[in-house]
């Protein structure tokens, strides 16, 4: 049974990586339940995060998924300017493990690794750990909140939601 959910988490993991590299943002956005989130904090020190997307300067906070379709209506309309023209990416997604399931919901953390390669700027590698909270939903799981840590605390360039 356990190996069934950790083969289910993956699927979907691997699903969404794939969704954005080949930039099916329809299809990827319906990966997402209505109340969910994305986050990607800051450091707060050398050591430490933002605790409160709330309360605290964020690198991306996306509430609801109105927020986003307005992203992605931002990136299918060519109205983000500055990540003109799009990167091709590549995302890969490794040590995904579930940290608690609690039935309906499951909390899952993975490392990522993404290649960008932007037209104006060359080729750049991120990283970091993703911490999910998966929803069981009648066509199977779902995302209710990413949670996405950068490596690095400062940017060279642009970062977009489907660069990480």
């Amino acid at each position: 049974m356990k190996n069934d959910k950790i083969k289910e988490c993956e699927a979907l993991l691997y699903l969404e990586a794939d969704l954005l590299d080949s930039r099916k943002w329809t299809i990827w956005r319906d990966l997402y339940v209505e109340d969910c989130m994305i986050w990607v904090p800051a450091w707060d020190t050398e050591d430490d995060l933002v605790e409160d997307p709330e309360l605290s300067v964020n690198m991306i906070y996306l509430l609801g998924k109105p927020a986003i379709e307005a992203r992605l209506h931002r990136i299918e309309s060519d109205d983000a300017y500055a990540s003109l023209p799009l990167a091709r990416t590549s995302h890969s997604v490794t040590n995904i493990r579930i940290v608690e399931d609690r039935g309906n919901e499951v909390d899952v953390s993975a490392k990522w690794t993404v290649l960008s390669l932007e037209p104006r700027r060359g080729k750049s590698w991120r990283g970091g750990w993703y911490d999910y909270t998966l929803r069981c939903a009648n066509s199977g799981l779902m995302i209710k909140t990413k949670k996405i840590t950068l490596l690095e605390n400062m940017i060279d360039g642009t970062v977009d939601i489907y660069q990480i």
